[in-house]
This record gives C-alpha cells, sequence and structure tokens, in this order.
C-alpha cells in the first residue's frame, strides 16, 4: 500500500458520506475511518475499513489507532483527513504530492486566504503558537495548527507516538517532536471552512489546548 488515509471520526453520519464520496474510489481501499466512540456506530462502503474504539479516547487517540493500521498494512505515505469535512478533501489528498521532499506536509489556510475563514480569537491564538514554535525550531512555517497533515510513513515511525497524549495537543506533539529530529516539515494551501456541522472546540479547551502547546515547545518534544 502506497498511500493510507486515516479519518478520525466522532458522530456526524452525513459528513463522513460526503468525505468519502469525495475520496477517489481507487483509494478507498486505504482508507481507515477511526470511529471513536460515536454513540450510533459509523459506517463506509467497503473496502474503506471502519475501526471502532468502544468508548471516546479523544481526537489523539483516534489518530493513533489509525496511524497503527496505516503502518501495519505497509503504507509509505498517510494523509490525515477529518471526518467533519472541514478541510477541501481534494487539497488534503493533495499534499501527499509534497512528500517527495518532505518528511510531513501541513495544509495551510494562512497560505490560502491569509487565514480569513478562521474564527478571530482562533486565527491569532494560531498566529501566537506558530510563531512561538518557529522561534523555538528556526522554521518559517505559516501554521502550524491546521488538521490537514501528509507524513511519511518513516516519519511517524520515528516518534514515540503512544507516549503522545490522546487529547489535541497531540497534533502539536507530532510537529514538535519531527522538528526536534530535524525532518523536513512543508506547507501548502489548504481551504477550509467553519459552520455548524464543523466540530471544534470552545474557548476553555482551546485555552487548555494553547497552553499545551507552549509546553510541548518548551521542552521541544
Amino acid at each position: 500500500m502506497d498511500l493510507a488515509i486515516v479519518v478520525p471520526c466522532l458522530g456526524n453520519a452525513p459528513a463522513l458520506a460526503r468525505v468519502i464520496a469525495e475520496v477517489p474510489t481507487s483509494l478507498h481501499a486505504g482508507m481507515f475511518v477511526i470511529d471513536d466512540g460515536s454513540p450510533e456506530p459509523l459506517s463506509a462502503p467497503a473496502p474503506a475499513r471502519v475501526l471502532r474504539h468502544s468508548r471516546n479516547r479523544g481526537y489523539g487517540g483516534a489518530q493513533k489507532t489509525g496511524y497503527a493500521a496505516a503502518l501495519a498494512a505497509g503504507a509509505e505515505r498517510v494523509v490525515l483527513l477529518h471526518g467533519d469535512n472541514q478541510y477541501d478533501t481534494t487539497m488534503t489528498l493533495a499534499l501527499a504530492e509534497a512528500l517527495e521532499t518532505a518528511d510531513a506536509v501541513i495544509g495551510s489556510r494562512f497560505l490560502r486566504d491569509g487565514g480569513r475563514a478562521i474564527p478571530g480569537w482562533r486565527r491569532w491564538g494560531n498566529r501566537g503558537l506558530t510563531a512561538a514554535a518557529n522561534a523555538r525550531f528556526g522554521t518559517h512555517l505559516s501554521e502550524l495548527h491546521s488538521g490537514a497533515r501528509a507524513f511519511r510513513a518513516s516519519a511517524l515511525r520515528a516518534l514515540p507516538l503512544a507516549r503522545f497524549s490522546d487529547d489535541y495537543v497531540f497534533d502539536q506533539q507530532i510537529l514538535v517532536g519531527l522538528m526536534a529530529r530535524g525532518l523536513r516539515v512543508a506547507e501548502r494551501p489548504v481551504a477550509a471552512r467553519y459552520d455548524d456541522s464543523v466540530q471544534s472546540i470552545g474557548f476553555r479547551r482551546s485555552l487548555r489546548y494553547g497552553l499545551g502547546c507552549l509546553r510541548v515547545i518548551a521542552r521541544g518534544r
């Protein structure tokens, strides 16, 4: 398997159906849908596979399950695609093409429209945390908090994923882990939307996430 697609989900079956419909059928065999304890079990047409958690393990926990399955299947490249259809499916899948010259690729909303689609307080928080990581690691990335991502399998194997958080800060731990190891992180534009169907965390949990990210950046791992 060259390309695997990891799709973490919690409910929102209609959005998941739209995401699956937007993925070329030739890639369905490498699709792993992670049902993270949805009240009503999710489904996907074969040959896509649904891996269900009996209880909610968290956003990071869902990614761990998906990456483990993708690596066990022999994937060389892995794309993270959100099941709520927040990130443009075609643009997110295209991130895998940039892995020819990078170990990981982030889909940046700031390269698309300056991040104007991101709600105000989220946008400035994103800017501040990204600036802190850039200063710590000498990078010049426009965004380090997008959920649209692609990885080489070798990059994922280099990280102690099992020791990372099961919560949202898992995203930052992955990127800091890669940069601390001197692996190349690139970025490409991606479009995202914000409406009632998109699953976003509120202000309190975002504040906790931000503080967690600062701790990860300060530790450098």
